[in-house]
Formats: C-alpha cells, structure tokens, sequence
C-alpha cells in the first residue's frame, strides 16, 4: 500500500483507483458492502476508517459521498476529544458557536446520510503487510482495500475527582479552545 497524507483526516493508506469525486445525487446513500464475520469477511470493503473524531466523520462523509460506502469503527472514546468540549466558536458556519458533543453529532448525522456504516468497537489489531489490508475487532476481521487511520489524540487528565466536575470550569485540555480565558 501507499502511505500519504490524506487532507485533515489522518493516515490514508491504499490505492482504490478511481477518483473520489464522482458526482453524488442530493441525499443519495451507497449501499453497505462486506459484513463482520468471526474469521472471516463475507465481502471486501473499499475503505475502513478507525475511528470517530473530526477527521475521521470528515474522511466518512468524503468517502461516501465517493460511493465508497466506507465502514467508520468508533472505538472506546466515540467523538473524540470534542466530546469533551464545551463552546466551540472558531467552526465555519456557526456564527454563535455550537457545543462540542453537537458538532459531533451534526457531523455524524452527515456522513450517515450519504451512506456511511458506523459500528462501534476496539480495533485489536491491523494487517498492513500486503493488500488486501485486514481489520481485526477481537476475533471479527474484515478485508479492504484502503484504510484511514483517524485515531486522534487522548487528553491526559491527572485522575482527580474534580476533574470532571470543573471541565470548562477552569479545568482545560484545549489550549487553542480555552487559552484565552486564562
């Protein structure tokens, strides 16, 4: 496989050898192709993205606006970090800003639209040896031909119990979100 950069949505990894913008008809929705089987997958996917984030609904609804019908695996912390965000003000066509788990939801809402498939669960591993690639959810895998890799970043909170109860409160893990406040 190919490894490069793939816009703001992670590690693009593969070749599907077709363009990926195709004209898409207003509120059109590819079909799902390939299902979760232990051991095996019943069809080959054309593209998997790990995880759930920003880059990895941005990469979903470019993707299946391509009629790539792409399969996004959420993981453990489904949105990522903007789950944890309070007012997002600096997002092109909020004006007034919009809340982070909304702006989550909204683009969520958005890539399922045009046919993204959304499972929830842990990668346990990858195959990225030779084509096709192979992605392991514990003892399901299935088979494809390009893989996103979207898996952001975790904050790392020291463990205090207020923690969570002054996030947004003076509690911060967003220097360009909250930096002004201090």
């Amino acid at each position: 496989g190919v490894a490069t950069g793939w816009h703001a949505a992670g590690l693009f990894l593969g070749r599907l050898g077709r363009g990926l913008c195709p004209r898409v008809q207003e509120g059109h929705r590819s079909p799902a192709r390939g299902r979760w089987r232990a051991g095996g997958s019943e069809r080959m996917r054309d593209v998997i993205i790990i995880g759930s984030g920003p880059a990895g609904l941005t990469a979903a609804l470019y993707a299946a606006r391509a009629n790539l019908a792409p399969l996004l695996i959420e993981g453990l912390e489904s949105g990522g970090q903007l789950m944890l965000t309070t007012m997002v003000e600096n997002f092109p066509g909020y004006r007034g800003g919009i809340m982070g788990p909304d702006l989550i939801a909204e683009m969520r809402a958005q890539a399922e639209r045009f046919g993204t498939e959304i499972i929830n669960g842990d990668v346990t591993a990858v195959e990225l040896g030779s084509q096709p690639f192979i992605v392991r959810l514990g003892t399901a895998m299935q088979e494809t031909r390009a893989l996103i890799l979207a898996t952001g970043a975790s904050a790392r909170l020291l463990g205090l119990p207020s923690e969570r109860t002054l996030m947004g409160h003076g509690v911060s893990t967003c220097a360009t979100c909250d930096g002004y406040f201090f």
